[in-house]
């Protein structure tokens, strides 16, 4: 991509970021009578100001000509390849339609395995990773920000979840 391409990119990467944070202003106040001191648009806001940065970063932090050249020199010509993106949005779309029934952990597991090995890591390590990643993920939304995830198959263990 040209320096000019960057650049744009950069700055629409930014706007976005800052329109996310505006709206997450908009978000009410933490329910009065909890003991948590942030409310719904904490997180947006967090995700708008990490874009702000990025977008910044992106149209200001140019890679050396030299360094595009040598890029452009050695990428093939080849075309646009859609599996990643299309994998990845029927990940979001088996989540939506399938959290309720499978349940957070087992369907997070699954869908971050395949993704992992899509993106080229073997099968052991990737189970591994993505078990240890989805619960800790879980304790974290579940426990520490008391965001109720669906437990699914795992109903039956709830006591320990």
């Amino acid at each position: 991509m040209t320096n000019l391409g960057d650049r744009r990119l950069g700055l629409l990467v930014a706007v976005v970021g800052i329109v996310i944070i505006y709206m997450s202003l908009q978000l009410p106040e933490p329910m009065s009578g909890t003991h948590i001191a942030y409310g719904p648009g904490f997180f947006p806001a967090l995700l708008g100001v990490a874009a702000v940065v990025a977008g910044v970063t992106l149209a200001i932090v140019q890679p050396s000509a030299e360094q595009n050249e040598d890029e452009d020199a050695a990428a093939p010509a080849e075309t646009p390849r859609l599996g990643g993106p299309v994998l990845v949005l029927l990940a979001v779309l088996s989540y939506i339609y399938l959290s309720d029934l499978i349940g957070f952990i087992p369907l997070a597991t699954a869908t971050l395995a395949i993704l992992l090995m899509f993106g080229g890591m073997r099968f052991p390590k990737a189970i591994a990773l993505s078990l240890l990643a989805s619960i800790l993920i879980y304790l974290m939304f579940s426990k520490g920000l008391l965001v109720p995830l669906p437990r699914g198959l795992l109903q039956p263990w709830a006591l320990w979840l």
